[in-house]
């Protein structure tokens, strides 16, 4: 198997949780359908019409944390409008508070990524190769624009083990079996995500996943769906 890397960075990122209310949480890695929407915007997917294409039994996608980072909230101005002249002569504003997550150095995420389609990942490298993005990526918000850079495609293999084994990605809940921390000096973070949404946007597969915050490895029993990477590293896709 042959594997996509590139890394994505921002000044600021925001990925909202899907089930925030009024104030709208952020999770501190990109959920697998964040890291999809990426994908189609580099492609020049419309809205709502890539879930199937990049599906996760199509899509195989994850990505790791490159900084430590921090939340803040700001509270955002939205418009109460209940028609156009309400939106070019607003009168009413709903105060809304914003979680964002930022870092001295920028927020920045290392994505792997394999589709089984063999033009698809062929047109992926090629546009990332390029630097020829159809919509410009952003880390979440619209308005939280990115860089990305290429890191390369590299081989990988499916590996299977009963022992400990360090994984740099975002470990799914339902595929762990057990964590090593007598020696873990971080901080775990567990997270329930969307996993694929349907043709309507809504939510077909919801998991839980754990990750270190700061970035780290997990060192843990995993039950399959390892890759080792050609440089020594094992990831587990979302």
């Amino acid at each position: 198997m042959k594997v996509i890397v590139f890394d994505i960075k921002g000044r600021f990122a925001h990925f909202r949780k899907f089930y925030s209310n009024s104030s709208s949480l952020t999770y501190g890695i990109p959920p697998r359908t964040t890291l999809a929407g990426i994908v189609a915007a580099i492609l020049g997917y419309e809205r709502d019409e890539y879930y199937q294409v990049l599906d996760s039994d199509k899509l195989y996608i994850t990505a790791k944390k490159l900084t430590t980072t921090s939340k803040i909230i700001q509270t955002l101005n939205y418009i109460r409008a209940e028609n156009m002249k309400d939106i070019m002569i607003p009168k009413q504003y709903t105060q809304v508070p914003f979680e964002i997550l930022t870092s001295e150095n920028g927020v920045a995420y290392r994505v792997y990524l394999f589709h089984e389609n063999k033009n698809i990942f062929d047109e992926i490298e090629e546009r990332l190769i390029n630097q020829r993005f159809v919509y410009p990526p952003s880390l979440g918000a619209v308005n939280f624009h990115s860089s990305i850079n290429y890191v390369g495609t590299i081989d990988a293999i499916a590996v299977s083990s009963s022992d400990f084994i360090s994984i740099s990605t975002p470990i799914r809940v339902d595929n762990l079996k057990e964590l090593k921390i007598s020696s873990y000096r971080g901080r775990l973070i567990k997270e329930r995500m969307v996993v694929n949404f349907d043709t309507n946007r809504i939510a077909k597969e919801i998991a839980s996943y754990i990750y270190d915050d700061d970035g780290n490895e997990i060192v843990a029993k995993v039950g399959d769906r390892i890759y080792q990477l050609s440089d020594g590293e094992n990831i587990v896709f979302m």
